[in-house]
C-alpha cells in the first residue's frame, strides 16, 4: 500500500530525471559559472593592474631616489676628483712629476744621481739695498710677479724650478731623464729671462720707475736629488756643481748670462759666446767662464717657438739620437788646439771653427735635414785633423782620424762612411757628387766671397810661406788668380752671396799684380 510520502517522493524524483527540466537547468548551470568565471576573471585582472599600478609607482619613486642619491655620488666623486687634481697640482707645483709617483707608490724618495745636469742661479742685483729702502708688501708682490713670470718660462723649456731663497731662483735641467741638449734648454731659458728683465727695464724707464737687474749663471755636472724630512717636505739637489753655478751667477755681470767651459761645451754649436778666461772664485779656484751673447746666424732667424723650427728639428733629433756630437766635438777641438802644428797659420782650429759656422748658414738656407746636418759638422771637425802629421794628400788621414775615433762616440758604420766620403770631397780641386758633397765644399771655401777675405787670405800666404810653397805676395797673386778662375760654388745659397764678392775680390788681386 503507497504512503502519501512515498507518492512525493516518487514525484519528486521523476521530476529531477524530467528530460526537459533537466536541459534547462544544467544550461543554466553552465551560464551561471560562465559567469561567474569572467566576474572572477576580471575581478583578478583589476587586482593585478592596481597590484602593477602600485609596484610602477614604488618603482619610479624608487627609481628616482636611486638616481638622485646616485648623482649625489657622482657629485661627491666629481669634488673628491677635483679636490684630488688640486691636491696632485698643489704637490707637482712643490715636486717633480717622477718624485711624485714615487712618493705615491713607495711614500718615500730614493737618493739619486743625476749626470751631467744643468743648473741655473739667477739673482736680483743688489736685493739687499732694494730691500731697505722698498715698502715690504709691494718688494714681495713685485718679486712675486716677476718669479711668476719666470715660472713661465722654465716650464716652457721643460727645465725644473727647485726653490727660491729670498731674491735668488734656482732651476735644474735633465734630473727626470738623461737629456742631451739640457743645456741648450737652460741657455735658452736664461737669454729669455735677461730679454724680460730688458723689456721690464724699457717700460720702468719710460715711466721713471725704478727697474731691476739680474744675473744668470749656469754650471753642467753631476748633482745629488732628493726630498728632506716629512713635514713640509723640500726636494733639493746637492753637489759641487751646484756651488759652481752659484760661483757663474755671482762673477756674472747685470744682464749677462756667465756659464762654465762645461756648459760651454755643450751649447757652443748653437750660441754666440765670449771667452772671459779664468776667472778666480771663492773656495774653487780659477774657473773658465764665458758670456753667452745670443743664438748663432742662421737660428736666430727663426721663430724658435714655431713647430716646425729648424733649430727645433736639430735639438729634437739630436735629443733622440745615439750618438754623442757635443762630446766629440769638445773633444776634438781640443785634439786640434793640442796636436795641429804652429805654423799652421791657416789651417788651424780656428779655420775647422770658421768653417762651423759657414756650415750652419749654407744648412740653413739649403734646407739640410738633421741627420744630415751632424754627418756634414762631424765631416768638418775632421777635414783637417790630416794636418797633424803632413801637410799634402792629408784628406785620407783624416779619414782614418774619424774611423778611429767616431765609434768612441757611437756613430754607426753606416755614418763613418758618409762623413768618411764628405771628408775626401773637401780635396782639392773639388769635385763634389752629391747635395752634402756640394755643401761641405761651399762652406770649406766660404771665405772666398766674404768681407775678411784678405785677412785670412794673407794668413793661408804666411803658411804657404812658412812651408816653403812660396817666396813672395807676387807668386801668391798667381796662385790665387789662376785657382779663383777655375773655381766656381756649387750651392744655390753661396751662388747667390758668395761670387759676386769673390769676383770684387779676384779684380783686386789681378789689378795688384800690374
Amino acid at each position: 500500500m503507497l504512503t502519501l510520502a512515498s507518492i512525493f517522493n516518487k514525484k519528486i524524483f521523476l521530476h529531477l530525471f524530467d528530460s526537459s527540466l533537466s536541459i534547462e537547468f544544467y544550461l543554466f548551470l553552465l551560464i551561471g559559472t560562465l559567469v561567474f568565471l569572467v566576474l572572477v576573471y576580471i575581478f583578478r585582472v583589476q587586482q593585478i593592474k592596481s597590484n602593477q599600478r602600485k609596484l610602477s609607482f614604488l618603482v619610479d619613486k624608487r627609481t628616482k631616489l636611486i638616481s638622485k642619491q646616485k648623482q649625489e655620488i657622482e657629485d661627491q666623486n666629481q669634488l673628491i676628483q677635483i679636490q684630488k687634481e688640486k691636491s696632485d697640482q698643489l704637490l707637482l707645483n712643490v715636486l717633480p712629476d717622477y718624485v711624485v709617483k714615487e712618493l705615491k707608490q713607495k711614500d718615500s724618495v730614493t737618493i739619486k744621481t743625476h749626470k751631467n745636469a744643468s743648473v741655473m742661479f739667477i739673482d736680483i742685483v743688489g736685493f739687499s739695498k732694494i730691500a731697505e729702502v722698498t715698502e715690504p708688501k709691494y718688494l714681495v708682490s713685485k718679486l712675486n710677479e716677476l718669479f711668476t713670470e719666470f715660472d713661465g718660462i722654465i716650464e716652457k723649456y721643460d727645465l725644473e724650478k727647485i726653490k727660491t731663497i729670498g731674491d735668488a731662483y734656482l732651476v735644474a735641467g735633465g734630473l727626470e731623464e738623461v737629456s742631451k741638449i739640457n743645456a741648450v734648454k737652460c741657455v735658452l731659458a736664461a737669454l729669455e729671462v735677461q730679454n724680460l728683465m730688458t723689456n721690464l727695464k724699457n717700460q720702468a724707464i719710460n715711466q721713471n720707475k725704478d727697474f731691476w737687474s739680474v744675473r744668470i749663471g749656469i754650471h753642467n755636472g753631476d748633482v745629488i736629488t732628493g726630498v728632506l724630512g716629512t713635514k713640509r717636505i723640500a726636494y733639493d739637489i746637492f753637489g759641487n756643481t751646484v756651488n759652481i753655478a752659484e760661483r757663474m751667477q755671482t762673477n756674472c755681470q747685470p744682464g749677462k748670462v756667465n756659464i762654465s767651459e762645461s756648459t760651454y761645451n755643450q751649447i757652443n754649436l748653437f750660441f754666440n759666446t765670449t771667452n772671459r778666461g779664468e776667472i778666480p772664485t771663492k773656495n774653487t779656484g780659477d774657473i773658465n767662464m764665458f758670456f753667452v751673447n745670443f743664438l748663432k746666424t742662421p737660428y736666430k732667424l727663426e721663430k724658435i717657438d714655431s713647430s716646425n723650427s729648424w733649430f727645433k728639428e736639430i735639438l729634437n733629433f739630436y735629443s733622440q739620437s745615439k750618438f754623442d756630437f757635443f762630446g766629440l766635438n769638445s773633444f776634438v777641438i781640443n785634439f786640434l788646439k793640442n796636436n795641429l802644428p804652429s805654423k799652421l797659420y791657416y789651417h788651424g782650429v780656428h779655420h775647422t771653427q770658421d768653417v762651423f759656422q759657414s756650415l750652419d748658414e749654407i744648412c740653413f738656407y739649403e734646407k739640410v735635414k738633421p741627420d744630415e746636418y751632424f754627418l756634414l759638422k762631424t765631416a768638418v771637425l775632421f777635414h783637417d785633423m790630416g794636418y797633424i802629421d803632413q801637410y799634402k794628400n792629408n784628406e785620407n788621414l783624416g779619414v782614418k782620424y774619424a774611423e778611429q775615433t767616431l765609434p768612441k762616440f757611437n756613430f754607426s758604420k753606416t755614418q763613418i762612411r758618409k762623413i768618411s766620403k764628405l771628408i775626401l770631397a773637401t780635396k782639392v780641386p773639388q769635385n763634389p757628387r752629391n747635395k752634402l758633397e756640394k755643401i761641405i765644399c761651399d762652406a770649406d771655401l766660404d771665405y772666398l766671397g766674404r768681407a775678411d777675405f784678405f785677412e785670412i787670405s794673407d794668413s793661408f800666404f804666411k803658411e804657404l810661406k812658412e812651408y816653403k810653397y812660396l817666396n813672395n805676395k807676387s807668386q801668391w797673386d798667381k796662385l790665387q788668380v789662376a785657382f779663383f778662375e777655375t773655381h766656381s760654388y756649387f750651392t744655390h745659397f753661396s751662388q747667390n752671396n758668395r761670387t759676386k764678392l769673390k769676383q770684387k775680390h779676384l779684380k783686386l788681386i789681378k789689378e795688384r799684380l800690374k
